[in-house]
């Protein structure tokens, strides 16, 4: 399955590619070392049956990566020591391109904004790190001074568009579609989902003209997970790994990991072995991991990785702070945060930093989106702000007082969004108290 990116005008849908590598791809668990090395050493396809599985890698979190002419699992169950199969799944990106650049309302709403200048009183962000899994990034002035060199974890060469696998280089090499691609009829162009995302973070303040991110004194690290279609849950995993500290092979390791994760990206499933593995370490070195509850109009608890463990889950509001009609709901929802209305007026959605290319990158503009893609961004940002303002401060303690301060929400979600709208003033405050009577 693929992950994608979550934005609108198309809400986040799960269609992956049309290659013949889509069903053929499965992680293996095995019950020890010695099983996964002797499944390691099986023979290449070319030296044996065309059918026989042929390894690819080994994952950072755990498990055997493999592929299997024909598709079919069981010849993987089948090996000496098998605990787990799954597929690896290919989870795709949607996102709402509306060229209108205004204001950043959700900021500063006095019904539904979040308070950032209440929590600027106390920091910007300074110290942070959060890394965004996503496109990439592209050059933009307002991610001057505020880039960490990132990483592209997008292993298939063709999907990466850049002429090989994986590599240092995390720029977005734009993810359009031509009629036929993705096992859609539909041609689109390049999202640049990756930069919008970023640019809700931590764009600059200062420039003109320009917007400002929720941190704008914390460091982005960029980390490309998604490409043409989408991208591999294997490679999304390895990346959470890495951001978060962890070791990769074949990948320099981070000299500061990251506070916070922002998956806005996802698909349909259940959270598997891999992605369980890989967000528990995580959270084990530290770091937060934030994840947008997809664009479906359906619950949380069907969509990958927003319903994995411990993973800060957040769903989308419109502009007059109900639930967004696009926004998956539910008990799984930590909190919301504004994701944008989504009709025709475009104004009412997120305004941030993208590309104006359709294809390829030609120049920095902004334009307006929405999503749970837009909203999962605002908590990690909030987040970063959290670590500024108390380095110390634990990943429970950090999914805690985001649910004690958020403020109820002020238009209706009969389907259930969490503890209601995230407020940045309102936790900020409640984390600097808290470090001050320690």
């Amino acid at each position: 399955m693929r992950l994608a990116p979550l934005i609108a005008f198309i809400p986040l849908v799960f269609s992956p590619c049309a290659s013949a590598e889509d069903a053929v791809r499965y992680i293996v668990h095995f019950v020890d070392t010695d099983a996964a090395r002797a499944a390691r050493m099986m023979p290449a396809a070319n030296d044996a049956r065309a059918d026989t599985p042929r390894h690819l890698r080994s994952l950072a979190a755990g498990g055997e990566l493999f592929h299997v002419p024909g598709g079919d699992p069981s010849r993987l169950a089948g090996l000496p020591g098998v605990a787990a199969v799954e597929e690896d799944l290919l989870l795709t990106a949607t996102a709402v391109v509306d060229p209108l650049w205004k204001r950043q309302w959700y900021m500063h709403d006095p019904k539904v904004g979040v308070d950032a200048e209440v929590a600027w009183r106390h920091t910007r962000g300074a110290g942070a790190v959060v890394a965004v899994l996503d496109t990439g990034i592209t050059a933009h002035p307002e991610f001057d001074g505020q880039l960490l060199p990132g990483y592209d974890f997008v292993s298939d060469a063709a999907a990466a568009r850049d002429g090989d696998g994986r590599d240092a280089d995390p720029t977005d090499e734009g993810d359009w579609r031509d009629a036929g691609d993705c096992r859609s009829t539909r041609v689109a162009t390049s999202s640049w989902h990756g930069s919008h995302v970023a640019g809700i973070v931590a764009a600059r303040s200062g420039n003109r003209p320009g917007i400002v991110g929720l941190a704008p004194e914390a460091k982005l690290l960029p980390v490309r997970v998604l490409g043409h279609c989408g991208g591999r849950l294997s490679d999304v995993a390895d990346a959470i790994v890495w951001a978060s500290g962890g070791t990769v092979r074949g990948v320099p390791r981070l000299e500061r990991r990251a506070d916070v994760i922002n998956l806005s990206l996802g698909g349909p499933g259940a959270c598997g072995i891999t992605f369980t593995r890989a967000i528990e370490q995580a959270r084990g070195r530290g770091t937060v991991v934030v994840a947008a509850a997809g664009n479906d109009g359906a619950k949380a608890s069907t969509n990958v990785p927003a319903n994995c463990p411990g993973v800060v889950t957040v769903a989308g509001l419109a502009r007059d702070g109900s639930m967004a009609w696009y926004s998956n709901h539910g008990e799984r929802v930590t909190l919301s945060a504004l994701g944008g209305t989504l009709r025709e007026r475009g104004a009412d959605d997120i305004v941030s930093t993208v590309d104006a290319g359709k294809r390829g990158r030609e120049r920095p503009i902004f334009a307006y989106y929405a999503g749970t893609s837009m909203a999962a961004p605002q908590v990690a940002a909030l987040v970063a702000l959290m670590r500024s303002a108390d380095p110390a401060i634990g990943v429970d303690d950090v999914t805690r007082q985001l649910i004690d301060n958020a403020r109820p929400l002020p238009g209706a979600c009969p389907k259930g969004c969490g503890a209601g709208l995230m407020d940045a003033g309102a936790t900020v405050d409640a984390v600097v108290e808290d470090r001050a009577r320690r």
